[in-house]
């Protein structure tokens, strides 16, 4: 049965008032097509199911005369963002940062565009869920845009191996997961838990072994837990609601989860005084999260911050596309004065120090001159690392020699170059410089609007300063029984 036939029919059964194309379907965590029948599609035959119901939700748009079908429209917007991405991606000029050390990150052509559609998708699908209250149509635009990120990902993933170390992986699937709660769908319980068990793996990778028990530890013990901590509560969260599908019980973890929240909170008591300071309410919630309740520390670097930015946003000339540890663009001028400075430093090892050192020209002179260990130096090079790699690379970990061994061995050496896979087709753009130029720029600028700013430095409030409203209506739903 293709699947416009199946909306047609589940909208004749709603009712005279619904149409087709006001008719959404998401079963097992994807939402229904019309092009492909329910087999293409993956959705069970009612004999693998031995007669039991298929499990979905519906969701119906707002009746409008005239209105367009927004599966349609939903998939126009995601090819016009993906072409979109693929545009930038072919600019030279353009460069992906680590969010943590500011580090540029070196990916391999044929993950390029895959891991910047990724990142969009990722964006966008946060942004359509939003505090995950609203749920209907905003959830299915949500789990839309976000399995096509999941999508991107895994096609990242297998032309550079080495992205699946990626913080925004674990993060994706605790996202999706929240999808499928804000739609109700029970269906997709299966694929939640798997999601929900990578997200577990990716949160001890990114922090310690150790990084659930101090922080659960501390919220038994009534303390506060800095924004560190906010991943682990949506993963407790969503894990007592997973466990509650299952019919398990599951009581330790729930208290866990409450505990986590509790710790997480800030009452409006402590928030009120940073907002008369002229910070937003996530803003203050993040930077008392990140003081752990103190709300003076908080105050501190809320105003330090402040003054960072609005220094970053008074400098004359950057370069586009590279972007500091703060969020801020590298300046031309320190960039002159460090290659003048360190001679013998790589592009990127100075393009690496000024993003470390926030755009100061001097700490990243001498960051690259330093000496280092020459035990350590002959060690590196003894295993076949060029001396100026070498160097860099100590500098870059602090002389600590495992993680420049680490670090040297993430790209292969001059001589010896990864095969190479062909690259993928440019896309079509204006052959005229100033057309090609005006092309980028119209990418540059819709990509940067879909990440909401994250190309240029977003507000890491985002994440750090979120309210947790969504994961403490569903955990009271599940103590009062009511899930």
């Amino acid at each position: 049965m293709p699947g416009a036939v199946a909306r047609a029919a589940v909208a004749a059964a709603l009712g005279h008032d619904v149409r087709t194309q006001h008719v959404r379907i998401v079963g097992g965590g994807k939402a229904l097509t019309d092009a492909e029948s329910l087999k293409e599609q993956g959705w069970p035959a009612d004999a693998t199911r031995n007669g039991e119901g298929l499990r979905c939700v519906v969701a119906c748009t707002p009746k409008t005369e005239d209105m367009l079908d927004p599966d349609a429209l939903a998939a126009n917007e995601r090819r016009r963002v993906l072409e979109a991405c693929d545009v930038l991606a072919s600019d030279r000029h353009f460069s992906l940062s680590d969010g943590g050390s500011g580090r540029r990150v070196d990916v391999h052509h044929a993950a390029r565009a895959p891991l910047v559609r990724a990142l969009c998708c990722h964006a966008r699908g946060r942004q359509a869920l939003g505090d995950g209250l609203s749920g209907g149509s905003r959830a299915v635009d949500a789990v839309a845009w976000l399995r096509e990120a999941d999508a991107e990902f895994s096609r990242a993933v297998a032309a550079s191996p080495g992205l699946r170390d990626l913080a925004n992986l674990g993060f994706l699937q605790l996202d999706l997961v929240r999808a499928y709660c804000a739609l109700g769908d029970a269906s997709s319980v299966d694929d939640a838990e798997r999601r929900l068990a990578a997200a577990r793996a990716a949160l001890v990778k990114r922090y310690d072994a150790v990084y659930e028990s101090r922080g659960v530890d501390a919220a038994r013990r009534g303390a506060k837990v800095p924004a560190a901590f906010v991943p682990l509560a949506r993963l407790l969260v969503l894990e007592c609601v997973a466990a509650r599908a299952r019919g398990q019980a599951a009581a330790d973890r729930i208290r866990d989860a409450d505990a986590m929240l509790v710790a997480l909170e800030h009452s409006e008591a402590a928030i009120r005084p940073l907002q008369e300071l002229g910070h937003s309410p996530r803003a203050a919630r993040g930077a008392l999260r990140r003081a752990e309740g103190n709300s003076i520390r908080a105050a501190n670097e809320l105003t330090e911050r402040a003054g960072r930015q609005a220094a970053n946003r008074a400098r004359p000339t950057a370069m586009a596309g590279e972007v500091t540890a703060d969020g801020s663009l590298i300046d031309a001028e320190s960039l002159s004065r460090v290659r003048r400075g360190a001679k013998r430093a790589s592009e990127s090892a100075r393009l690496d120090a000024l993003k470390r050192h926030r755009n100061d020209a001097d700490a990243a002179i001498a960051e690259l001159t330093a000496p280092v260990d020459p035990t350590a130096l002959a060690s590196l090079v003894s295993m076949g690392a060029e001396v100026g790699a070498a160097e860099d690379a100590l500098r870059a970990t602090g002389g600590n020699i495992d993680a420049a061994a680490a670090k040297l061995l993430e790209a292969p050496p001059p001589s010896q170059p990864q095969p190479q896979q062909p690259p993928p087709p440019p896309p079509d753009l204006p052959t005229d410089d100033e057309d090609r130029e005006a092309a980028l720029a119209a990418a540059r600028d819709l990509v940067e609007r879909e990440l909401g700013g994250a190309l240029a430095g977003a507000d890491a409030d985002a994440e750090e300063g979120c309210d947790l409203q969504f994961e403490r209506r569903l955990l009271d739903a599940i103590i009062s029984g009511a899930l």
